[in-house]
């Protein structure tokens, strides 16, 4: 009983406060592939932090993981596993 209480609780504090899944200020960074492990490295910047996300095989392609991120319907893991060079901002 304590346990169904707790999720509806957390579910009334989650929708009071306009909880959403839509990642802010997300930024692509960059893309890396290792050919030998056959992985896909994705690079993120996430409100200044290094997020990643990593596909085991290649299968997704890279316009879908970037939209995909973007909306939030893929987690992503803390910090770079595959360093890859800042964007550079121009300046105005």
């Amino acid at each position: 009983m304590k346990k169904i209480i707790t999720i509806v609780l957390l579910a009334c504090v989650m929708v009071a406060t306009g909880f959403t899944s839509r990642q802010s200020n997300t930024e692509f960074v960059c893309q890396k592939v290792l050919k030998a492990k056959n992985e896909c490295h994705y690079n993120f910047l996430v409100d200044g932090g290094k997020f990643r996300y990593v596909d085991i095989g290649c299968r997704r392609k890279k316009d879908d993981v970037i939209k995909k991120v973007m909306d939030g319907e893929i987690p992503l893991a803390k910090d770079w596993k595959i360093e890859c060079p800042m964007p550079k901002k121009e300046d105005l």
